[in-house]
């Protein structure tokens, strides 16, 4: 039998694993599990996957997979980080911080400028609320609200002279 010592480190160092996930997430219960395999072809279903309040995310399989064991109990594990190397963002420079998808390239990213980019990989940026602005807009594209242009509308009730023309129309 080992010695109290021996036990305790045993116990410390299973206490940690970095695995990969196996399966998809499986969303369907209260917290989300994950299937993991650790080194040595060790299986684990059913890990609890814990997140940071406020954020959740979908890890893919093949996604890494930092597991905590409960007082070294390996039946007892819980995910709490997972990362994905195959799409990670390479280009960062020191202090930045990008929020983006692996798979599609879409990011926000908080510049180390101060500025905030957002770029999505379709194209188009969509916004669901009424939006107030303190500060200009500048576009080098066109502007249509509704279906009028800013650069190509028309007028109505166009007169010559100092009067005033109506209200833009749509082309």
């Amino acid at each position: 039998m080992a010695d109290p010592f021996t036990r305790l480190a045993r116990r410390v160092a299973m206490a940690f694993g970095l695995g990969r996930q196996m399966a998809d997430t499986n969303e369907a219960v209260s917290t989300p599990t994950l299937q993991v395999v650790l080194p040595g072809g060790e299986v684990r279903s059913d890990v609890p996957l814990l997140q940071q309040y406020g954020f959740h995310s979908r890890p893919v399989p093949g996604s890494d997979v930092v597991t905590v064991f409960l007082a070294g109990d390996r039946s007892r594990g819980v995910a709490v980080a997972s990362g994905d190397q195959r799409g990670r963002i390479t280009d960062l420079r020191p202090g930045e911080v990008c929020l983006y998808h692996p798979r599609t390239g879409s990011k926000i990213l908080l510049a180390e400028t101060g500025d905030i980019e957002i770029i999505p990989a379709s194209g188009v940026l969509k916004i669901t609320a009424e939006i107030e602005l303190d500060g200009s807009i500048k576009s080098t594209g066109d502007v249509v609200a509704g279906n009028i242009s800013l650069q190509d509308h028309l007028t109505s009730n166009v007169q010559s002279g100092e009067g005033t023309s109506g209200k833009p129309v749509s082309g």
